[in-house]
Formats: structure tokens, C-alpha cells, sequence
């Protein structure tokens, strides 16, 4: 009986032992419950308190943009027709954008460059652009702030300063805004619409090339400035590329009045980092791994190229993955440049379809230049051959009335049929 009772006396204290343990362990429960509710109600609220204050930024900033404006009726875009303002942006963003900016990393892309497919991107990055509007140029900064302009509104997307996680959204109507412009800095750069610090954005890759475009784009845009000379073009490159790779380029430039007209630098990924320039003469093609050594620099000018012309890459898939994203358009994949020369095949593997496609395009350009002036200087010297026959058939006429000697005809011929 005793054992009995011993045993009865051990299950019952294991049995409160067990209901001890799993109270304790039910209160644990709740208790981690409890904190995971107020974790989480915290977390909301600070979700709603954020939120909050990114929908209160994104008011002020448009209030304070509308205030600083004038009270003008027509912006630095709405006063310039549509139709014009397209044609000068792709004129633009080729001609000045392009060159000296990497096309995988630049963080603008403009019209007409902005397929069906990246609106889609765009679209859900910013929800509040509808996709109604053609858009005319589009940032996107690497913290996953968002610009987005056309003619007509100004859609963006700022970082909170509180917590960056979190973004202001909001339309500004263009006639509010009189200017946009970026002040470069060292390490960040500040978006100012007029005038305003709209958007602090840290500088990374060629963020730097961007804003120098960006800005000349603004300024010609409130100039009403649509021109774009050969100059203006040099002048910045120059800025971009800096002055070490811009005097490079010159020691291959023959001629006084010879201007940079486009510069693209090789992929970083590529081992054989070449880059190729155009000038209004010639193309310029030069080993960046052996800066300065002839040997690895090639010259082709355009009245010696016979044709130019893209093919498609065989590794350009592959590559494209590695450092595009997929929302871009077909024209950022990587190509072959093809450049004939007497017979000569030159090919180039390290540049994007938009980015060959340029380069060509400048060649046909001053090709066609090179033709107009030699059909010029032809036409020059048809024009003189019948003044000079008429003037020898004049001076035969003198010759033959007894006005002038045998002997001063043919002086007067001599110097007649010289310049024929």
C-alpha cells in the first residue's frame, strides 16, 4: 500500500508539474502575443504616421512651388507647341545626353526612347501618372526617387527625410513652374524647382553628366532655344568627359576648326575597354587600357569609310541581363559597329544599338556634307570654263581686227588657259 501511495503521490505532483509547466507556457504565449499585437499596432501607427507625413510633403512642396512661381499664365513647356517640343527632346537627348553618359547607368532617359513597355514600368512606380500623357523626360534616382515630365504636368516622387523608406507623390501643373534646375554638389546634388529645394539626390556613376545635360536642356527650354550648333555640342562633351580624355581626343584632330561631336566609353564589365569618338572629320577609335599609345589608336575619316552598319551582338543577351534593366528599351542592347574601309572590316562589340546608331548617324551626316562640297567646287569650275572660252574667242576677235599683236595674244592666252 505504501508503494501505492508513493506512486499515486509522484503522478499527482508530475501531473501539477505538467499543468504548472503549460500554464507557464500559455502565459508565455500570450505574453509574446500580447507584445507581437503592440509590435505590430506600433508599426502601424508608425506606418500611418509616415504615410501621413509623406501626403502633408507632398502638398507643401506643390503649395510652395505654386507660390514661388509667377503669375504668368504660360510656363517655360506649355509655350512651346507640342510637335516642336518633341522634335527638340529627341534632338536634344541624342545629340547632347548620349555622348559622354552611359547609357546602362544613366539615371534619365527621354523621348522618343521611352517605349509601351517602360510606361508600364514607369506607371508602377508613380501610380498617379495615367499614361494618357507622352512623357517627355523621366528620372529615376537610385534611392527610388521618381521624376516624370510632360508638357503639361510634373509628377515626382521624394524620399521622406525622416525615414527614406517612405515617399511624397504628387502633380504640379507645368504653368506653375517657371524653372527647373539641379545645383551640383560634391557628394549630393538638390533638384530646385523654382527655386525651391525640391529633392536631395546622392551623386553615383554618371549622375554627374546627367545634371550638366539636364540643366542645358532647362536653359534652352526657357531661352526658346532650339538650335543646337556644333559648339554647343563640343563644348559639352568637354564638360562630361573632363579635360584628360578631351585633349586625348584633340591630339588626333588634324584640323583647326574640327569639333567633338560624340564620345561613348566601353562597357565596364568588358576586359578590352575601347571607346570610339566622332569629331566633324573623323571617327576616333582608342584603347582606354593603353591611354596614350598610338599603336591602339585607330582613325577613319569619312570620305575613306565606304559603309557603316549594326549587327546584332551574340553575347548581347547575356550582358544585357547583367546590367540593364528589363523595362528598358530594345535600343540598350549592346551591338556590333560595323565600319568598312577600303575593303577592310572594323568592328566594334562594346557599344549599345542607340549608342552605334548614333555614331552612324553622324557619319552620314558629314558624308553627306563631304558630297554637297565637292558637287560645289564642280559646279564652281563649270561655271568658269565658258567665261574663259568666251574670253579667248573675245581676245581672238581683238587679235584678228589689229587691236592687239600676235605676240600680246599670246601672253593673253597663256594667262587665260591657266586658269582652266
Amino acid at each position: 500500500m505504501a508503494f501505492m501511495d508513493k506512486m499515486k503521490d509522484m503522478a499527482g505532483k508530475a501531473k501539477s508539474t505538467m499543468e504548472s509547466a503549460a500554464q507557464v507556457a500559455k502565459e508565455k504565449y500570450e505574453q509574446v502575443k500580447q507584445e507581437n499585437a503592440e509590435k505590430k499596432a506600433q508599426k502601424e501607427a508608425y506606418i500611418a504616421e509616415m504615410e501621413g507625413k509623406a501626403a502633408e510633403y507632398g502638398k507643401s512642396l506643390c503649395s510652395v512651388v505654386k507660390e514661388k512661381g509667377s503669375t504668368t499664365p504660360e510656363s517655360f513647356m506649355s509655350q512651346v507647341p507640342e510637335k516642336e517640343l518633341l522634335a527638340f527632346t529627341k534632338d536634344f537627348y541624342e545629340k547632347m545626353v548620349l555622348p559622354g553618359s552611359k547609357a546602362s547607368v544613366s539615371c534619365i532617359i527621354m523621348h522618343p526612347y521611352i517605349d509601351e513597355k517602360k510606361v508600364k514600368a514607369i506607371q508602377k512606380k508613380i501610380p498617379i501618372y495615367g499614361g494618357e500623357e507622352t512623357i517627355i523626360l523621366y528620372m529615376n534616382e537610385a534611392e527610388g526617387q521618381q521624376f516624370l515630365l510632360t508638357r503639361d504636368h510634373f509628377y515626382f516622387k521624394v524620399c521622406l527625410t525622416e525615414d527614406k523608406k517612405f515617399y511624397a507623390q504628387g502633380t504640379i501643373d507645368c504653368k506653375d513652374i517657371d524653372r527647373i534646375r539641379i545645383e551640383n554638389g560634391n557628394s549630393e546634388c538638390i533638384l530646385k524647382v523654382n527655386e525651391v529645394d525640391f529633392a536631395t539626390i546622392k551623386i553615383r556613376d554618371s549622375y554627374k553628366q546627367d545634371f550638366i545635360t539636364l540643366n542645358e536642356y532647362f536653359k534652352n527650354i526657357v531661352e526658346q532655344d532650339f538650335e543646337i550648333a556644333p559648339e554647343e555640342i563640343d563644348r559639352l562633351i568637354h564638360e562630361k568627359i573632363g579635360d584628360k580624355i578631351y585633349q586625348h581626343i584633340k591630339k588626333y584632330m588634324t584640323y583647326e576648326d574640327e569639333l567633338v561631336m560624340y564620345y561613348a566609353g566601353g562597357l565596364d564589365s568588358l576586359a578590352a575597354m575601347d571607346y570610339i569618338a566622332c569629331t566633324t572629320k573623323q571617327i576616333i577609335i582608342v584603347n582606354r587600357e593603353m591611354l596614350g599609345a598610338t599603336s591602339n589608336v585607330k582613325q577613319f575619316y569619312y570620305e575613306d569609310i565606304t559603309s557603316m552598319a549594326t549587327e546584332q551582338n551574340s553575347k548581347s543577351d547575356d550582358l544585357l541581363v547583367a546590367v540593364i534593366d528589363s523595362a528598358l528599351t530594345a535600343a540598350l542592347k549592346i551591338c556590333d559597329l560595323i565600319i568598312m574601309v577600303a575593303g577592310t572590316k572594323e568592328k566594334i562589340s562594346t557599344l549599345y544599338t542607340i549608342e552605334a546608331e548614333r555614331v552612324i548617324a553622324i557619319y552620314h551626316e558629314y558624308r553627306k556634307e563631304l558630297k554637297k562640297g565637292n558637287q560645289a567646287t564642280q559646279t564652281i569650275i563649270q561655271q568658269k570654263e565658258p567665261d574663259v572660252l568666251e574670253q579667248l574667242e573675245k581676245l581672238s576677235k581683238l587679235k584678228d581686227s589689229g587691236i592687239i599683236s600676235e605676240e600680246e595674244f599670246n601672253q593673253k592666252k597663256a594667262v587665260l588657259l591657266e586658269k582652266l
